[in-house]
């Protein structure tokens, strides 16, 4: 649909209902990752963590909310960051103030603690512009490297599995230097930023490498995201993806199958070792807040959920690269809407076949292309843009010429 049409039809939606937008939907997906380098023990491991937010942002390049006449409507907004300048999510530009909070897994963060490819839960308030609230990164993995499959860009931490792109951001966590695929080795601590495709496979949207394997502490961060598959309280054991861990029986008293946590602790002498359980709040909470999110279709007991989301298409919910019939476990989507209750969004407009990095990005400058474009493109691509500064043009001041003229001897360039 026309951008321009799309418009129209979302300003028709906004009528009818509170608020209209839509969402993409790309090939594959992670669950979203980030540590930081103090933490539990120096691990990088945070105790505690921020609930979900309640802000969506508004409707520039498609999601639904448009610039200078929402007047402070709540926005929640669900992705990855694609671009910096503010911080770009799901096509949306988020201004950061010096008001904005940030939480890196639930420990207060700055906003040098933001790189690109973090998935992060924004929450926002629209008055003419999108303004960030809160911005929280929640990572997906933290761990040790267990396997390294180059010819299929693929790592194994604990029993997760963890799929990468040609362009997913690998850096060094304590210089943000770039590093190829191949630099990751078994036995080295990453963090893993993405989206959830569900049964412990995810979609790597950024990657850091915290240690080299063979420079690694003796203890080290240990964090996994995840929805509880099983739970053998008899046997001391938790189930979230494709893991299962060993964990203290009373940390599983407050835990029900079904339930969204984090779990964190660290490992010791190479051993995983469980300190928290913590259920997550839902991500859309506030009753009519605008929302957008890009994520995994995964079908639910009530029908189809994303990020732990429940989902209610009605007559007038549009569809974008596809219709109701493409709507599939495992599919990525961009989802706009409002929520309706607690962990419901009222869903108005679905995008399918979504790159979760470059969905809805307005066209960048040609000086400060780099940062969007083919997701599998080229490795490494999307580097926080250069601010170029305007060169001022000085007048030329003719000045006096002193004597007596020396006459200096002409220095000719060598080869």
């Amino acid at each position: 649909m026309p951008k321009a049409l799309r418009w129209w039809v979302l300003v028709l939606g906004l009528v009818a209902l509170p608020g209209a937008w839509a969402l993409p939907d790309p090939a594959g997906g992670l669950g979203g990752s980030g540590a930081t380098p103090d933490g539990i023990g120096g691990t990088g491991i945070h105790p505690g963590g921020i609930g979900g937010t309640g802000i969506h942002s508004g409707g520039i390049g498609g999601t639904g909310i448009q610039p200078g006449g929402i007047g402070g409507t709540g926005i929640t907004a669900l992705g990855v960051i694609q671009r910096f300048g503010s911080i770009y999510v799901n096509g949306q530009e988020y201004a950061l103030t010096p008001q904005t909070r940030y939480s890196i897994d639930g420990a207060a963060g700055t906003a040098k603690d933001l790189h690109l490819g973090d998935r992060v839960t924004v929450q926002a308030a629209a008055d003419g512009r999108a303004i960030a609230q809160e911005v929280r990164v929640e990572h997906a993995v933290i761990g040790r490297v267990t396997e390294v499959d180059a010819a299929k860009r693929q790592l194994a931490i604990l029993s997760e599995t963890i799929q990468t792109g040609k362009r997913t951001p690998i850096t060094m966590h304590d210089s943000d230097q770039s590093l190829p695929f191949t630099a990751l080795k078994v036995g080295d601590v990453v963090s893993i930023s993405g989206l959830d495709r569900g049964n412990g496979h995810w979609l790597a949207t950024a990657i850091r490498r915290l240690y080299p394997g063979d420079t690694a502490p003796a203890r080290v961060p240990l964090l996994l995201r995840g929805q509880v598959d099983a739970l053998y309280p008899d046997r001391d054991t938790l189930e979230v993806g494709a893991t299962k861990l060993k964990v203290n029986g009373a940390l599983l008293r407050a835990i029900q199958v079904g339930q969204s946590v984090v779990v964190r602790g660290e490992y010791a002498d190479g051993r995983a070792q469980v300190e928290s359980v913590t259920p997550t709040a839902l991500a859309a909470q506030n009753v009519g807040n605008r929302v957008s999110l890009v994520g995994y279709l995964a079908r639910g007991d009530n029908g189809w959920t994303t990020h732990g989301i429940s989902l209610v298409e009605g007559p007038h919910t549009l569809y974008e690269n596809g219709d109701a019939a493409n709507m599939r476990a495992g599919s990525m989507v961009a989802i706009s809407g409002e929520v309706k209750a607690p962990g419901v969004i009222a869903v108005e407009s679905i995008t399918f076949r979504v790159n979760p990095m470059d969905f809805d990005l307005p066209a960048l400058p040609q000086m400060a292309r780099g940062a969007r474009g083919d997701w599998e493109r080229s490795e490494n691509e999307g580097e926080r843009p250069e601010v170029n500064s305007p060169e001022i043009e000085r007048p030329d001041v003719e000045r006096p010429e002193v004597r007596p003229q020396v006459e200096r001897p002409e220095i000719l360039d060598g080869d």
